[in-house]
């Protein structure tokens, strides 16, 4: 469906919901040499919009009815110098502002059609998802994108089911995010996390878009600690979910951010606790997964463990190791392949109990992915 249907059918909408009187009233004491000026060289000498101008020169609705019909006569300079000056009387005049923005749209000006886009959308509410599809429409017409940026950046109002719109027309994740952000993307994180954006890619199986989209996200400071695991020696960089850390949130176990470095691990080992994960994307390739860590304090009978699984898929498990239970760093891994039909791995550590329970106390002190086949 093309942008000018689109356009027609919120028209429709907007006509038969507006519910405020569309500037008919105006008849106010003054003469009409005194308020007309330049706009009396675009209306017929006698009778009609001038007519009812001279009894209300400050009217806006005679303006409107005049530049409609020079509109319709094929006449469209005139019918735009009328119909904007009857705006610029009447902000509230809806059907004036439709004929502009369709106007604006048909000539691909697209900052003045945004700005009339946007008084509708603050004036007629019923016509809202309308014009939010009409907004995700232009904003990927070829050349309105950087006044959609611009737009934005001012009137942030419609932005979010604008955005929202673009998500359900899966629409490209930079343009959403150079949408949410601004030109770099770094300023949308907050809006970013309110979309759901990554969360709605990953959903549906989009993870490389997802996780270009969540790299889009970050702040500059945390870009150099991308790399196959982020925030791999446990610093608390920023960074959305599931790309980054998701820790327990358990009665059976507690985990927490060391300063300086590190995390801590309390497992209780009573039943079975899932600790913390991160959900990963990984290229095809061979690599070998090494972990740093020592014991606080713990029991021989409770372990704890790191698995590595294609996506959510938990019968596909690529890898896993120990913890070890040792005074001392101790440096433990495992190799592991990613095959071509496993977009995105999903690394987790959990505590399993004993036969006979004891708690286990960690310090997790590094974690890190080398590419085997790759390894400078």
């Amino acid at each position: 469906m093309s942008m000018w249907v689109v356009v027609a059918f919120f028209a429709a909408t907007i006509l038969v919901s507006v519910p405020f009187d569309l500037g008919r009233s105006g008849r106010f004491p003054h003469h009409a040499d005194e308020v007309l000026g330049p706009v009396k060289q675009w209306l017929p000498g006698t009778g009609g919009a001038a007519g009812q101008l001279a009894s209300a020169p400050l009217a806006a609705f005679p303006l409107w009815e005049e530049g409609a019909r020079l509109g319709r006569r094929g006449e469209t300079d005139r019918a735009r110098r009328l119909i904007a000056e009857a705006v610029r009387r009447d902000p509230q005049l809806v059907e004036a502002r439709l004929w502009l923005a369709s106007d604006a749209l048909q000539h691909r000006l697209f900052a003045r059609a945004l700005h009339q886009l946007d008084w509708l959308y603050t004036l007629v509410r019923p016509a809202r998802p309308q014009i939010a599809v009409v907004l995700a429409q232009l904003a990927q017409e070829p050349g309105a994108e950087p006044s959609m940026i611009a737009f934005a950046d001012r009137q942030p109002i419609w932005r979010q089911s604008v955005v929202s719109e673009l998500m359900r027309s899966n629409a490209a994740p930079a343009l959403i995010f150079r949408l949410l952000g601004g030109a770099d993307g770094r300023a949308g994180s907050t809006l970013v996390g309110q979309s759901g954006l990554v969360a709605t890619l990953v959903a549906r199986g989009r993870y490389d878009q997802a996780y270009l989209a969540w790299v889009a996200a970050l702040p500059a400071s945390a870009l150099p600690s991308i790399g196959y695991i982020y925030d791999d020696h446990f610093r608390q960089l920023p960074g959305a979910l599931p790309f980054n850390w998701t820790l327990a949130d358990s009665p059976d176990a507690s985990v927490d951010f060391v300063k300086g470095g590190g995390l801590e691990i309390s497992y209780f080992g009573e039943k079975p606790a899932h600790l913390l994960d991160q959900l990963l994307v990984l290229p095809p390739g061979r690599y070998r997964f090494i972990a740093t860590a020592h014991s606080l304090g713990s029991s021989e009978s409770s372990r704890i463990g790191w698995a590595l699984v294609c996506g959510d898929d938990q019968t596909r498990l690529l890898g896993m190791a120990d913890v070890p239970v040792a005074p001392k760093p101790v440096t433990r891994g495992f190799a592991f392949a990613v095959a071509a039909d496993c977009p995105a791995q999903r690394l987790s550590l959990d505590g399993t109990p004993a036969e006979i329970s004891g708690a286990a106390e960690m310090k997790i002190r590094t974690v890190r992915i080398v590419n085997l086949d790759h390894p400078g």
